[in-house]
């Protein structure tokens, strides 16, 4: 095919111009969604002894979960996967002294059976760095099964009770935890100051805190975890 410029002197023909396609815009990533408002203050007060066997199908309502799929019921009990710092709240606001017993069981030599007591029944890990809890938290089998903790709010400070672990050590309070394996919590509060941490019978750590945790925004326990997996069962907690 002749161009019709050639057609015509002094001019020459150029090649057809191709014109490049608009470049598209990069995809942006919308933010997730904001979690729903969490109204814990309108939560029913602790009167009298609460307890949860977890042999039914679904969590109902007398929980409040801050993580989509981690805690789920098995076999009659309360199982976690991966909730990596967001607490199951129970819906219920504690006095300034109260007990709190149940069974965990560890599903993987990792351990790291958590929970948290007098938080805000809301809080959760947003950034997925160092977490500091709203709570006294409770790690049993913690850091890979070395430790055991327990820290006002911030686990990883410097005035966190920390004990190292063995296997096979003289008691729980020493000892790592074995997969499988079924151990009797307590976490209590007496004195409206002393937060204990029993296992099986066993006083693993104390703490007396100068400025307790307590009343509003500092009224809620809750089950928690990061990656390893656990279930638990027999929840009984008691107003004192």
């Amino acid at each position: 095919m002749v161009s019709t410029l050639s057609a015509f002197p002094g001019c020459r023909a150029e090649p057809d111009e191709v014109i490049p396609a608009p470049a598209r815009p990069a995809a942006v990533k919308k933010p997730a969604p904001p979690p729903p408002p969490c109204d814990s203050d309108k939560d029913p007060v602790l009167t009298e002894a609460f307890t949860d066997s977890f042999d039914r199908g679904e969590l109902g309502n007398d929980w409040r979960s801050t993580s989509y799929g981690a805690y789920f019921l098995k076999n009659g009990k309360l199982c976690i996967s991966k909730p990596r710092n967001h607490p199951l709240w129970l819906k219920r606001k504690l006095p300034a002294n109260v007990k709190v017993e149940f069974e965990a069981t560890p599903s993987s030599n990792n351990a790291d059976i958590k929970a948290e007591l007098f938080g805000d029944g809301c809080a959760f890990d947003a950034d997925g760095r160092d977490y500091t809890a709203t709570a006294y938290v409770f790690v049993l089998g913690a850091h890979n099964n070395s430790e055991h903790w327990l820290a006002r709010m911030f686990e990883h400070g410097p005035e966190a009770k920390k004990s190292s672990l063995v296997a096979g050590g003289t008691s729980i309070a020493n000892s790592k935890l074995i997969v499988s394996t079924t151990y009797k919590i307590e976490l209590a509060r007496t004195d409206a100051k002393t937060v204990t941490f029993k296992v099986d019978g066993t006083l693993v750590h104390e703490l007396a805190d100068p400025q307790p945790l307590s009343g509003a925004g500092h009224d809620h326990f809750g089950f928690n975890g990061w990656d390893a997996p656990s279930c638990f069962d027999k929840l009984t907690v008691t107003p004192l």
